[in-house]
């Protein structure tokens, strides 16, 4: 017969049993839930440490891993300066030259790329450019109509490019004002050597405007990006084909382009002719900014120009 005692003891002993048991799972559970939790916060810190708003370019970029070091690729330099130095010895007319290695982030060749010119139609980036900025802060709205033009404000800003429509660019220019424009292109933009009120600007800052496009840090809605590189590349054929220069002259590399001309029938031949392009070449992963400003140079010798770019690119890219 046990004890009255001992039975105490033994009831005690389970309930204690018991307890811990209890106690050590709730830990358990607790511990769980607390390291999943900790993971979860970790992984959303790490995550929106290294986001930094990659950019869509006018490329295709691949998403990056964060969590994954990998070495900086290493983009190998081209040399264009031979290919300029050939187009400028043989092209006539006045003329400057510029190439851009947007993975090098750096000048690739040049020439004369300081010299003003009018600009024809280019002055249309910085007023479609600054379009886009207001669409994107909803200032403007797409659908609102310009002034008489018959078209919608996201119309008018795609036809100022794909069909340099003066009509619509003039009407957008005044909705900005033009003289606020300039301030605008100094002191947002930070170019300093154009004169867009007066129509004259320089390679270098053509280049800084394109730049502006490819990185567009100011633009995100995707509807908005798509329509505008669609304007870029796909340019309907007219009279004068807007395509005509740089872009024919190439055929492995899409060619995203802005013409600007200023035609003198007498002579048969261009007063002004101006091509701004990005080009890509999708294969080898390069982008290059291309940008030709000229007074009496045919259009004929900057297809060239570009078809000997693309030729000592896939000559010399290992």
């Amino acid at each position: 017969m046990v004890s009255r005692k001992t039975d105490q003891s033994k009831t005690l002993k389970k309930k204690n049993s018991l307890a811990f048991r209890v106690k050590l799972v709730i830990s358990l559970l607790f511990l769980g839930i607390s390291v999943t939790l900790f993971t979860f916060i970790l992984c959303f810190l790490i995550g929106n440490q290294f986001y930094t708003g990659n950019l869509m370019t006018f490329s295709e970029q691949k998403e990056d891993n964060p969590t994954v070091e990998e070495p900086v690729k290493e983009y190998q330099k081209i040399d264009f300066q031979p290919v300029i130095d050939t187009f400028t010895s043989r092209a006539g007319g006045n003329k400057s030259v510029l190439i851009y290695d947007l993975e090098r982030d750096e000048m690739v060749g040049e020439y004369n790329p300081d010299e003003s010119y009018g600009t024809a139609s280019l002055y249309k980036l910085f007023v479609v450019y600054e379009g886009y900025r207001r669409l994107e802060s909803g200032e403007w709205q797409a659908s609102d109509r310009v002034a008489s033009t018959g078209y919608s404000t996201i119309e008018c800003l795609d036809l100022a490019i794909r069909e340099s429509y003066s009509p619509c660019a003039e009407a957008l220019w005044d909705k900005i004002g033009r003289d606020e424009l300039d301030t605008i292109i100094k002191d947002n933009f930070k170019i300093s050597n154009s004169d867009i009120l007066r129509l004259i600007s320089n390679p270098k800052d053509i280049l800084a405007m394109m730049k502006l496009f490819y990185y567009h840090k100011d633009i995100t809605d995707e509807t908005l990006l798509a329509r505008m590189k669609d304007s870029f590349l796909n340019q309907p054929e007219t009279t004068y084909d807007w395509r005509q220069g740089l872009p024919s002259g190439f055929s492995k590399a899409k060619v995203y382009n802005k013409v600007g001309w200023d035609y003198n029938p007498k002579i048969k031949n261009w007063n002004i002719y101006h091509d701004a392009a990005i080009v890509e070449f999708p294969k080898q992963e390069r982008h290059f900014i291309v940008v030709v400003m000229s007074n009496r140079v045919p259009f004929q010798k900057i297809r060239q120009f570009g078809t000997e770019i693309e030729n000592h690119f896939l000559k010399n890219y290992q």
